[in-house]
């Protein structure tokens, strides 16, 4: 079986210079033939960008 996720690749920021990661899309094989090969990851050629404050929760104190 295989799902998909998105791995944190890179902080970045734009021209307003607000942070924002860079993740790179990947297949995870959560199921495989043996031990090992289960949880293997395949890089895929989709990137994001998004923003970081919506990844961490700030604490202001």
């Amino acid at each position: 079986m295989e799902d998909h996720a998105w791995r944190s690749v890179e902080v970045v920021r734009n021209k307003q210079g607000e942070p924002h990661v860079l993740q790179q899309k990947v297949t995870v094989y959560t199921a495989g033939v043996s031990e090992e090969s289960s949880g293997y990851t395949k890089p895929e050629v989709q990137h994001r960008l998004v923003p970081l404050q919506s990844l961490v929760e700030f604490d202001g104190g």
